[in-house]
């Protein structure tokens, strides 16, 4: 069997260039088609957030907690620092 000639594989060659940029194109638009579907479902799902008071109404009682915490537990380490003054 004859060998290619130069010509046969330029245009092989060329072939494969179009086919691959072919499916290049149509996976860039597919790709851009998700990324436009994930933006319009980030913009609606901003749409419907519920306003920040309502977060804010539901945790009032969080800063008062988070005080008895922080007082037991520095209550607790000065307990701490007087007794090993004393237990030697």
């Amino acid at each position: 069997m004859a060998k290619k000639t130069r010509k046969v594989l330029k245009q092989e060659s060329q072939q494969r260039a179009i086919q691959q940029a072919r499916s290049n194109v149509s996976m860039a638009q597919a790709a851009a088609v998700a990324e436009a579907q994930r933006a319009a479902a980030a913009s609606a799902s901003a749409r419907a957030a519920k306003p920040a008071e309502t977060k804010v109404d539901d945790h009032r009682y969080v800063r008062s907690d988070l005080r008895r915490i922080g007082l037991l537990a520095g209550s607790i380490t000065a307990v701490l620092v007087v007794l090993s003054f004393f237990i030697h």
